[in-house]
């Protein structure tokens, strides 16, 4: 079966990052599935942003300016107060444009409801498929809503949406998983987990994005104890150092790794337990293929459409 081909955050190297222009454009080009992130508003709105604070390199106020920290939290603002911002454009002078050079603006768009992406993909000319991680905070919980009260939101947006089917429900803050999956034991459940590099001896490379020192050392510390608090009781240490094992033990359907860590050994061991394996965030071509070869599931890329043109040549 061919690898899905996954749009991260809709596809953030092509179009403005959870937007519905962003969605919308994936499934014109073709694209098996979007990822997304959801959070919960003060009033209790299930809403797509990936930071927990108004994000200033890609938000402007209604008179056009870009916003300067500190900015607000999600978890603090309405769905009212969140529509006035325009995020359909990344502030050129920024970082995050730097990093985005072939996103096209798409002035006007607005923070969208997780309802607003499920009925667009609804209307896909063919399946699509929706990965949602919900995003909540481990390290700091009053940034996000708690992880339980933002499943149970998600999932009534989604069986309001009879969308279930269409979903995998990911995550690096697994409380929010395992409440998910016994409400609803048919939804997928992948868990994301970090850079694995990060809690290795010595220095994580530096590509792998590793935190400060001392958050680092918190991490690891976490994990070494079997105390880490996006585990829900399912660290590693407690199953022979194995991840993939922790994960399936705690009733996972799938794996969901950092694209380095998708070796051949480790989606050997997951498929051994049953897991699909997916990879995040993968935008090079060479990994692509190299993914692609190992015959994981699912490869979450900001260019979609470089991964479909990989794609056509390995078969």
């Amino acid at each position: 079966m061919p690898v899905l081909n996954i749009a991260h955050r809709g596809g953030a190297g092509l179009r403005p990052e959870n937007t519905l222009a962003a969605f919308a454009h994936a499934i014109a080009l073709g694209a098996d599935g979007a990822e997304l992130d959801a959070q919960l508003t003060r009033d209790g709105r299930v809403v797509v942003f990936h930071d927990y604070r108004l994000k200033p390199d890609i938000c402007r106020d209604a008179n056009g300016k870009w916003l300067t920290p500190p900015t607000g939290k999600i978890v603090d603002l309405t769905l009212a107060q969140l529509q006035f911002y325009d995020i359909g454009r990344a502030n050129p002078a920024g970082a995050y444009a730097r990093a985005h050079p072939d996103q096209v603006p798409q002035d006007g768009e607005r923070i969208p409801l997780l309802a607003e992406v499920v009925a667009l993909a609804r209307r896909a000319p063919r399946p699509f498929r929706l990965f949602v991680e919900l995003k909540t905070s481990f390290a700091d919980r009053s940034l996000s809503a708690p992880p339980e009260q933002l499943a149970d939101a998600a999932l009534k947006v989604l069986r309001a949406a009879d969308f279930i089917d269409r979903t995998v429900l990911v995550g690096f803050d697994w409380p929010g998983l395992l409440h998910a999956k016994k409400l609803e034991p048919s939804v997928k459940c992948w868990y994301t987990t970090l850079a694995q590099s990060w809690f290795r001896d010595g220095e994580p490379p530096l590509a792998d994005d590793p935190p400060a020192p001392p958050a680092l050392q918190v991490l690891r510390y976490w994990a070494q104890t079997g105390t880490s608090p996006w585990a829900g009781g399912f660290d590693a240490v407690h199953y022979a150092g194995s991840i993939v094992k922790a994960i399936a033990a705690a009733g996972g359907d799938g794996w969901f790794p950092y694209f380095p860590d998708a070796t051949a050994e480790a989606v050997a061991e997951a498929r051994a337990l049953g897991l699909a394996v997916g990879a995040w965030t993968v935008d090079d071509r060479a990994a692509m293929r190299t993914l692609i070869v190992r015959r994981v599931d699912a490869i979450c890329t900001d260019r979609p459409d470089i991964l479909m043109r990989v794609s056509e040549n390995a078969e």
